[in-house]
């Protein structure tokens, strides 16, 4: 379990570097974030990252096999195919959060944010939490075993990912243009709607989603 511990502490790493670049760069900021009148912020982003630590462990534990080949080998296509494969699975979940009753019961929680940063990508209900992770393992099982460095650079390309979109920044840096576009996308989907996709716009393209 050494490589999820290394990607934890990655990951923790990162929102906390993308967390005090936010407070500290105030002319980078694509718009004043308010997370900070959420009850209980960062007790529940810390339990959310618990439990998404422990449904990793708990679905290596039980699938194994279908997960990773400790015997495997890197082929750059897997990664990409698993990526691709969770963003369409994601973009059909997250429109599904949308619908009226879901979205009152689960995704509102994650959405009481307007424009919410790095902090705020682990602030939502822990059944959406799940959901999200279960897409995630699912794609990897499809398209797997994987090899166990690339299950890792799996795991942290999501994360960060999904880090990047909460960051509510516009780095000046033209190597920035990706980091940005996730941010300034993923801020007008929580105050304007829209933007389901997670990885690539294309199915908000295809299917006329896009803000």
């Amino acid at each position: 379990m050494t490589y999820i511990t290394s990607a934890v502490l990655v990951m923790s790493g990162f929102i906390i570097v993308a967390q005090l670049t936010y407070l500290r760069f105030y002319d980078w900021r694509i718009a004043e974030g308010d997370g900070h009148r959420l009850a209980n912020r960062y007790r529940n982003a810390a339990m959310n990252g618990t439990l998404a630590l422990a449904v990793y462990l708990v679905a290596i534990v039980t699938f194994n096999e279908v997960l990773i080949d400790p015997d495997g080998s890197f082929t750059w296509y897997d990664p990409v195919l698993v990526l691709l494969l969770y963003d369409f699975g994601y973009y059909w979940l997250h429109r599904l959060l949308h619908r009226r009753t879901i979205m009152q019961r689960i995704h509102w929680v994650h959405h009481m944010n307007l424009h919410p940063t790095a902090v705020d990508s682990l602030y939502l209900h822990p059944v959406e939490m799940v959901a999200g992770l279960a897409v995630l393992l699912g794609s990897i099982a499809t398209v797997g075993p994987l090899d166990i460095g690339t299950f890792l650079a799996v795991v942290l390309a999501h994360s960060i990912i999904n880090i990047l979109h909460h960051t509510n920044l516009r780095l000046p840096y033209r190597l920035a243009w990706l980091a940005n576009h996730y941010a300034a996308s993923h801020d007008a989907h929580h105050s304007q709607g829209g933007n389901y996709g997670v990885i690539t716009p294309i199915w908000d393209w295809i299917f006329r989603t896009r803000s």
